[in-house]
């Protein structure tokens, strides 16, 4: 083990290795800036520029965005009372206090030194627990495999979001949308239609930023605001550390807490900082001054963030199953890499494992230290206006989005999906539970035949397959138990009615488990017996959601819909939906015509004159800018801008081509 780890920790610091993992730092840092983005978002957007690097340099840069967006996020968590992503929602009851009591320094150290050894604790606990499982994961076989992606699309449905129903059946168009294009068991064609795009299935990269991205930065343009007006940063810094060092205890077991969680798929970032909280609460004797600006208040959960990044890497590099939305893109940007996660690369290359776990502690060590040096300049980017911030992420994720298979059909499907995405979050139904079951469907398909084949009946005297059969159905069972709770508190408002949209978007759900069905009806009983075992239930459980929302009120989380006015009757959104999305359109559309260079320069002109409120003269200099930036970019990484009309009548020179 000391050897391989060495061998591990030499390969980081050989070559580019650790630069990458550096600029997969800093990006993860700007990223956790940002409100309403996160690692997901941030591991989206960086997929498509994975592709081609070494295995090493790829893992340390996506690595080292994901180990640090539960430290950066605490800045707007603490600075302005916005949440920076999931994670860091219970830092803000204490955080962002002290900051209006002018202590918003040693919030932030405190915060920070709680990151960093959060995130070395979950470094040692994903290292003992590889040594620990090897000997059990090498006994599993496909039946073992197939019971563990169950318990973990069971556990996704049932913790991912508010709506046990919802969870479940996001998680079976998951599984439905990883099924397009080749069966892995009869070589026949499935819900391609004949398109030769769809072949092979849609890329992983289309789904990531199409399900994440875009639904968040559609979110942001409707808000309409400006992140932050104060970032001044008061009180003793030096306080902060001293206030982690005393309460190291806390920090210690909190980051336990984190690992432990982090284990469970589906749980992660939604709740941990939650729990680790409740436990600092229960833990103190001195309760009073919790949500007032205790700095155990931050202390608690901020550990536990990053704890947890070790913990979710736990299922996914033993079993190949994501512990979260973020590790299903990571998992993702694994396979680019040809790096294929589960027994065989704890068989039998346990060499890569280390080398996650050293990035992981390496990410944090950096993460941490830049925080504190750059805390005053990266404080700044919480002023970052939303309608300055946006036309730059669009014309960056569509141009990410189309390296993927460098066709049009990159970039009509994130649309379409990123649309339906939109939605998604809209009513509730959880994102990260779609990802997880994109990204086990074609493992737990193959897995499904290869049990029934080399198995039968036999396979339920495998006692590892019995206990998972357990664990899965007591999941079931507390869902089933979920359900019962939420149709007593619906019984309280029974004469409110549901939106019609929400019954619209169920009917739709219910509408592509028929549509599946249908369409893979002359198949072979290989080509279409998984598809019945997805859509049938999804069918199902979308008519019970129906049925559901017709007898409920607006406290039953099946009816949960984030654009109903608030408590006081007004909307936190200032626009509708289709306004932003009529934006990208009209970027696609322009691109079509002009090529995707020309149309960048015509979609910013536009956007942060007419948008954002820039003169046209800045705003022709910033255009002329990106365009600068872009085509370097492309140069140095060999990528492909989205060719339009007039590439395909005349031969134009790069970047024009």
């Amino acid at each position: 083990m000391v050897e391989a780890l060495g061998g591990a920790f030499l390969q980081i610091f050989s070559g580019a290795s650790i630069l990458y993992l550096v600029g997969g730092v800093i990006m993860g840092l700007v990223v956790g800036v940002l409100p309403g983005f996160g690692g997901t978002v941030g591991l989206a957007i960086l997929l498509p520029f994975v592709y081609g690097l070494d295995p090493v340099s790829g893992l340390a840069l996506m690595i080292g965005v994901m180990a640090v967006i539960c430290t950066a996020d605490t800045f707007p968590a603490v600075l302005i009372g916005i949440p920076g992503s999931v994670g860091s929602q219970a830092t803000v009851l204490d955080g962002y206090e002290l900051a209006k009591q002018g202590q918003a320094g040693r919030a932030l150290a405190a915060a920070f030194t709680a990151s960093l050894f959060g995130g070395l604790i979950g470094a040692v606990i994903l290292t003992a627990i590889i040594q620990i499982a090897r000997p059990v994961v090498l006994s599993f076989g496909t039946g073992e495999m197939l019971m563990l992606a169950a318990l973990g699309l069971s556990m996704v449905g049932l913790l991912a979001g508010r709506s046990f129903i919802k969870g479940l059946i996001a998680s079976m168009l998951g599984l439905l949308l990883g099924m397009v294009g080749m069966t892995p068991t009869s070589n026949e064609y499935r819900m391609d239609f004949d398109v030769l795009y769809l072949s092979n299935g849609i890329p992983l990269m289309v789904i990531a930023i199409s399900i994440f991205a875009i639904p968040e930065i559609v979110d942001l343009l409707r808000r309409d605001t400006s992140v932050s007006q104060e970032t001044r940063l008061s009180g003793s810094w030096l306080t902060g550390v001293k206030d982690a060092l005393r309460n190291k205890f806390l920090i210690l077991r909190c980051a336990g807490i984190g690992s432990l969680v982090g284990m469970l798929p589906g749980l992660g970032a939604s709740v941990v900082d939650w729990i680790a909280y409740g436990h600092a609460v229960q833990s103190s004797k001195d309760k009073e001054n919790f949500g007032k600006g205790d700095i155990r208040g931050v202390l608690a959960p901020e550990s536990a963030n990053n704890a947890k990044e070790g913990g979710s890497l736990v299922p996914t590099l033993i079993f190949g199953i994501p512990g979260s939305g973020a590790t299903a893109v990571l998992l993702g940007g694994m396979i680019l890499l040809g790096v294929e996660p589960g027994l065989n690369m704890i068989k039998y290359e346990i060499d890569t494992v280390y080398v996650i776990i050293w990035s992981l502690a390496i990410a944090n060590l950096i993460g941490a230290a830049l925080c504190v040096m750059l805390a005053q300049p990266i404080s700044q980017l919480t002023r970052v206006n939303v309608r300055l911030l946006a036309p730059f992420l669009i014309v960056l994720l569509i141009f990410a989005t189309y390296q993927s298979s460098r066709s049009w059909g990159d970039l009509i499907f994130a649309m379409a999906i990123g649309i339906f995405a939109i939605y998604m979050r809209r009513f509730g139904y959880p994102r990260p539970a779609l990802m997880i079951g994109f990204v086990l469907s074609n493992g737990v398909e193959t897995n499904f035949y290869q049990t029934s084949q080399f198995y039968g009946w036999s396979v339920f005297e495998r006692p590892i397959f019995l206990i998972l059969l357990a664990i899965c159905a007591i999941t079931l069972f507390g869902g089933l138990r979920l359900l019962k709770k939420q149709n007593l508190a619906a019984q309280d408002n029974p004469t409110t009615k549901a939106n019609p949209a929400q019954y619209l978007m169920a009917l739709t759900m219910a509408g592509l488990a028929i549509f599946a069905l249908f369409f893979t009806r002359d198949l072979t009983w290989q080509g279409n017996i998984f598809t019945q075992v997805i859509a049938i239930p999804m069918l199902v459980l979308s008519m019970l959601l129906i049925w559901r929302m017709s007898r409920g009120g607006l406290r039953n989380p099946d009816m949960e819909d984030i654009d109903l006015p608030t408590g006081d009757g007004v909307s936190e959104y200032k626009s509708g939906i289709w306004l932003h999305l009529g934006w990208i359109t009209g970027l696609l559309i322009t691109a079509a015509l002009l090529g995707y260079w020309l149309a960048i320069g015509v979609f910013l002109l536009a956007f942060l004159a007419l948008r954002s409120g820039l003169s046209w003269t800045r705003a022709a200099l910033v255009a002329g800018g990106v365009l600068a930036a872009v085509s370097l970019m492309s140069y140095l990484l060999h990528l492909y801008f989205p060719r339009g009309l007039i590439q395909e009548i005349w031969d134009l020179p790069f970047p024009l081509a």
